[in-house]
């Protein structure tokens, strides 16, 4: 009996293993895809899809909409997807957790904020408060829906915000470079964000991660992130020149003091695409800044770096609505 069943266990784990070697050399996209699923499973990640005639959202929720509280709706930055916030969904907060991902490419333009209106009412959250949380170019846009509807709007959280810094981080001068030849002739070569290669890629994890640890992955890892990333590159080509305009650069800090809600700025301090310079700008414009939150060791991929502590100043916040509604501004 025994040997019946350790070699039925033998036989499974040899067949996994083989599997995921399979998986690993000749088709590491699949692996990658593989894991995005038990992540999202583990933190109670449900994905959906919405839409209409005109266009299909697809995100990530868990729990449902409740009358009495604010829904959490999270919307990632550029080129990124709902799992840049698996983590923020491990954390149990008795609200809904909605990321919004895969909008088509209007949408994502600053002047668009109507179509965020649209996914608010097919997900029934059009008629609730929310609590928007935007890192890099969700950062700005989470700001600027602020302004327009301050009324369905709880709070707000700026991650990283895209904007014009003070002092000007490296990606930022050589993308001034770039633009100076020529707004129409940006290519895949002229920011790092652009990456279309293995290289590209790990000179973009560099730039965004504090923790250089990540770069110690396979190649094999890499050729797959590569593999799912190329089908979208022309999107992303299109969409970096749409945002990449002087007017679209210094949109945040002229909007800022628009931004009535209560509101929260997390940076990393080491940040080497957004210069943490940013949140002196904008913790001065914003009326109603509850929180600036400087996270030290910790890049422009704060989920990346610091997890767990991007969750513990998201919950701070959070436990702040519940307790005090007052415009008291207050720094960390």
């Amino acid at each position: 009996m025994w040997t019946l069943v350790i070699s039925i266990t033998t036989a499974l784990v040899f067949t996994v293993l083989t599997g995921v070697l399979v998986l690993f050399y000749f088709l590491p996209h699949k692996l990658i895809r593989l894991s995005f699923l038990i992540r999202q499973y583990h933190a109670g990640m449900k994905i959906n899809y919405v839409g209409d005639e005109e266009m299909i959202f697809c995100y990530g929720e868990r729990n449902r909409p409740q009358a009495n509280k604010p829904s959490i709706v999270f919307v990632h930055g550029f080129s990124s997807s709902k799992d840049q916030w698996i983590s923020c969904f491990k954390v149990r907060v008795d609200r809904l957790v909605c990321s919004v991902v895969c909008f088509p490419f209007s949408v994502l333009i600053f002047s668009h904020v109507s179509k965020y209106s649209k996914f608010l009412k097919l997900v029934g959250l059009f008629d609730h408060k929310i609590h928007l949380v935007g890192s890099s170019l969700g950062g700005a846009i989470v700001g600027l829906y602020a302004t327009k509807h301050p009324e369905r709007v709880a709070k707000v959280t700026m991650i990283c915000p895209a904007m014009q810094t003070p002092v000007d981080s490296d990606f930022a001068v050589k993308l001034k470079e770039a633009l100076a030849e020529g707004h129409e002739k940006l290519s895949f070569n002229d920011s790092v964000l652009l990456a279309n290669n293995i290289e590209g890629l790990k000179n973009l994890l560099e730039c965004s991660c504090y923790n250089k640890s990540a770069l110690k992955i396979s190649d094999q890892f890499f050729k797959g992130f590569l593999t799912l990333r190329l089908p979208k590159m022309e999107f992303y080509l299109r969409l970096f020149k749409a945002i990449t305009t002087e007017e679209n650069f210094d949109l945040l800090a002229n909007i800022a003091h628009e931004i009535v809600v209560p509101s929260q700025l997390i940076w990393g301090k080491q940040d080497e695409l957004i210069h943490v310079s940013g949140a002196d700008v904008l913790s001065a414009r914003l009326p109603n800044c509850y929180y600036v939150d400087i996270i030290d060791n910790c890049g422009h991929a704060v989920d990346l770096d610091r997890p767990g502590t991007l969750n513990k100043h998201l919950l701070k916040f959070i436990r702040e609505e519940c307790r005090n509604e007052s415009n008291t501004k207050k720094s960390d």
